[in-house]
C-alpha cells in the first residue's frame, strides 16, 4: 500500500491507496500538524512507499520526520523532475507541484489533451496537450482570498453563509453572490478560451471547494476531489520498488 501526502497553503491531506483505489483520507491544518499523530492503527496498513507534493516547505521536514519514525520508510519529495511528465514553460522549478501532480493524475486517469481547475486557496488552470506536455495555465484568487480581501475594509468585519438568491439584499449575500458568479464567471471565460484556442474537451475538476463550484461552471467536466492524491499514488506507483 502507498501513502500520499498533499501539503497545501493551508492544510495537509493525507491518503492512503491500495493500487489505484484510495482506502482513507485525512486532513490536518498546517498550524496544527506539530500535534499531529499517526494513530496505532495504520501500521496495520503495511505501507511501502510514501510520495508528497509539497506547496508549503516550512512544515516539510517536520511531516518527513513523522513518516520515518512511524512507518520506517523514507518518504519521495516529487519535483517537476520525477513526476514522469513533459514540462514546456519557463523556470519549470518555480511551478507549484501541485500543479504539475494534478496534471499528471487528469492524464493517466481521464487522458489528454486536458484543462485541469483547482479551486483552493488559489485557483488554478492548466492545460496538458495532446503530446501529454504540461502548458502551463493561470492562477486567480481563491474564495477564501477574495472574501478576505473585502473584509479588510472598514465596514465589513464578517461575512456570513447564505442561500443562493437572484441578487443580494444585503452584505453578505452580495459577497457570496459576487464570490460565486464571479469566480465562476472567471472560469468560465478562461476554459471557453482555452477550449477555442487548443481544441480540448476534457475538463477536470478538483480542489477544496470544487464541489462548491461545480453546479455553476456551464460545461461538461469530471469531479475529481482528490486527484491531487491520485496523482502522488500514480507516480510514486512507477517508481521500482
Amino acid at each position: 500500500m502507498n501513502l500520499a501526502v498533499d501539503i497545501g497553503n493551508k492544510r495537509v491531506k493525507i491518503g492512503i491507496f491500495k493500487g489505484k483505489k484510495i482506502y482513507k483520507v485525512i486532513t490536518c491544518l498546517n498550524s496544527e500538524i506539530e500535534d499531529f499523530d499517526f494513530s496505532d492503527d495504520w501500521k496495520k496498513y503495511n505501507i511501502k512507499k510514501c510520495g508528497i507534493s509539497s506547496v508549503y516547505p516550512n512544515i516539510n521536514l517536520l511531516i518527513e520526520k513523522k513518516i520515518k519514525e512511524f512507518f520506517k520508510i523514507q518518504p519521495i519529495f516529487l519535483n517537476y523532475k520525477n513526476c514522469h511528465i513533459k514540462i514546456k514553460i519557463k523556470n519549470p522549478e518555480k511551478v507549484g507541484i501541485d500543479r504539475i501532480v494534478n496534471c499528471k493524475g487528469a492524464c493517466e486517469i481521464f487522458g489528454y489533451p486536458v484543462i485541469v481547475i483547482d479551486i483552493g486557496t488559489a485557483i488554478t488552470i492548466d492545460y496538458v496537450n495532446q503530446e501529454k506536455v504540461f502548458n502551463g495555465g493561470f492562477i486567480l484568487p481563491g474564495p477564501e482570498l477574495w472574501v478576505n480581501s473585502l473584509k479588510r475594509t472598514a465596514l465589513i468585519k464578517q461575512v456570513k453563509k447564505t442561500k443562493i438568491k437572484t441578487i443580494g439584499n444585503d452584505t453578505s449575500s452580495a459577497i457570496n453572490l459576487g464570490l460565486i458568479f464571479g469566480i465562476s464567471g472567471a472560469i468560465e471565460k478562461i476554459v471557453l478560451k482555452m477550449r477555442e484556442k487548443f481544441n480540448v474537451s476534457k475538463i477536470v475538476l478538483t480542489g477544496g471547494a470544487s464541489s462548491q463550484f461545480s453546479k455553476f461552471l456551464n460545461f461538461e467536466k469530471k469531479l475529481r476531489r482528490y486527484l491531487t492524491l491520485e496523482g502522488i499514488n500514480l507516480i510514486i506507483n512507477e517508481y521500482g520498488d
